[in-house]
């Protein structure tokens, strides 16, 4: 497992809808080693810190398995940063990795929190509004990191898996039983005592326990 490209940027604007909005969702590749602090990457931003940023989501997370499948659904050659990710990895596969697996990257310690929710701006990004609905169909979400060891990542830093205490709770089992599934109530009472899980990941579990026991 390996890290192929550190990925950064500064919020634009751009006009969805008629209506202006800041974005960071462009970010480039860099070639040195980056200073990683317990926010994220140095130098990086986020446009809407309360949406994409915070401690629990420091870091996005994708992996280069996935850009083949999307250069060809999209019609365009799809490579790092495509999907707005600061860490584009080799060998973190979203059905492999598990909410709460702490991972040692390079000398930094990290640590999965949720899975990625993809947004209306990655579909502005590659003018396609059926990604959002694709990404979900495929499980092709990516996740967060928060930053548990702080230290500078390189790129072709190697990545190594320390702890897995939830091998049952994958990044796109969580995703499909919170956002696009049916879960049994055994299973979101099963997320919602995870307590790696992030805060706010922990505020949709609460809401969809609400409307299964509605149901």
């Amino acid at each position: 497992m390996q890290v192929l490209s550190l990925n950064i940027a500064r919020p634009r604007i751009i006009i969805h809808n008629g209506e202006q909005h800041s974005t960071a969702i462009d970010k480039k590749p860099v070639a040195e080693a980056v200073e990683l602090a317990e926010a994220g990457l140095v130098g990086d931003h986020q446009a809407h810190a309360q949406v994409h940023g915070g401690n629990d989501r420091a870091l996005c997370v994708y992996a280069v398995e996935h850009f083949e499948y999307w250069s060809e659904r999209l019609g365009s050659e799809i490579g790092p940063g495509a999907f707005g990710e600061n860490l584009s990895t080799r060998g973190l596969l979203d059905s492999e990795v598990c909410i709460g697996d702490r991972y040692r990257v390079g000398q930094a310690l990290l640590q999965v929190t949720e899975p990625r929710k993809p947004c209306w701006i990655i579909a502005h990004k590659h003018n396609q509004p059926e990604i959002v609905a694709w990404i979900l169909e495929t499980g092709y979400s990516g996740f967060f990191f928060r930053v548990l060891e702080a230290a500078p990542i390189q790129v072709r830093a190697e990545i190594e898996l320390i702890e897995r205490p939830h091998p049952d709770v994958t990044v796109d089992r969580a995703m499909r039983l919170v956002v696009s599934g049916k879960p049994t109530p055994d299973e979101l009472e099963r997320m919602a005592n995870i307590p790696e899980l992030s805060a706010s990941w922990k505020k949709k579990v609460a809401k969809k326990r609400e409307g299964a026991w509605s149901s």
